[in-house]
């Protein structure tokens, strides 16, 4: 059933921007590959590899990735247009399903992944289910991959960058802390690492990342600006900075939250 996607639609418990046609397909085409790197650092704390999980795997970037780490991989999503779009992938199956109410046995899994969603979840209905879903020693790896606003060799792209966050702020989302006594009231011991990397983008390639940011598709849902719009502004400010055909080295920050169930 690589590939295959099973169940009915839900409801987000978040607002969530990635939830439309126009959102998702941005999403599948704009995205850079980063989560194989993310994962390789959390690849020493999995003690099995029979199977993982991939929860709101959109568009199956993480769940392709996390396929190289164990042998077989579920992943789950709410949104219908995002998985729609997901890779195909022999050893994934892909499925509709909340985060909070995975349709999955207990005790099952060795390893889960959330790549740049916990932020949307009900966090402690999500850490319950992880726990249930895991086995002992089982892994839960949240983690967050984002753009550093710093492009190497040009420092006025950081006025670039502000402007771009003053006309397209970024979207609600649960911004609070999570820290190592979180993780064990809900029964799970923490490893957090902080780090940077650089992601290598022409012009074009960073308009379209851009346009998958829930900064401006939040913008384009509400029918602010249409997706032309925002593009052709993006390709004013960057143009000058940006030559046609060049490649720019741009600084990605990233964050692994290793939560490891105990008992």
């Amino acid at each position: 059933m690589g590939g295959s996607v099973l169940g009915s639609p839900v409801k987000s418990a978040m607002p969530n921007p990635f939830l439309s046609a126009d959102g998702a397909a941005r999403y599948a085409a704009g995205r850079p590959d980063v989560q194989p790197l993310v994962l390789e650092r959390v690849k020493p704390f999995l003690t099995g590899t029979a199977l993982g999980v991939d929860v709101a795997c959109g568009s199956g970037q993480c769940s392709v990735a996390l396929a190289d780490l164990v042998i077989e991989v579920r992943a789950y999503d709410i949104s219908p247009e995002m998985l729609s779009r997901a890779r195909p992938h022999p050893r994934v199956t892909y499925a509709l399903s909340p985060a909070e109410a995975l349709p999955l046995p207990d005790h099952c899994a060795d390893a889960m992944t959330v790549f740049m969603a916990f932020h949307w979840f009900e966090r402690g209905a999500f850490l319950h289910e992880a726990r249930r879903v895991l086995k002992p020693d089982g892994v839960l790896a949240i983690c967050n991959s984002w753009f550093a606003g710093e492009l190497v060799g040009k420092a006025e792209f950081a006025g670039v960058w502000q402007t771009y966050l003053e006309r397209y702020p970024s979207a609600e989302r649960d911004r609070r802390p999570f820290d190592e006594a979180e993780a064990r009231q809900a029964g799970f011991s923490l490893h957090s690492e902080r780090f940077t990397h650089l992601v290598e983008l022409n012009r074009e390639q960073l308009i379209a990342y851009f346009l998958t940011q829930s900064n401006t598709i939040a913008a384009t849902d509400a029918e602010r600006e249409t997706p032309e719009q925002v593009q052709v502004w993006l390709n004013e400010k960057l143009a000058p900075l940006m030559p046609e055909g060049e490649v720019g080295e741009f600084v990605f920050g990233a964050e692994i939250r290793v939560l490891t169930r105990l008992g």
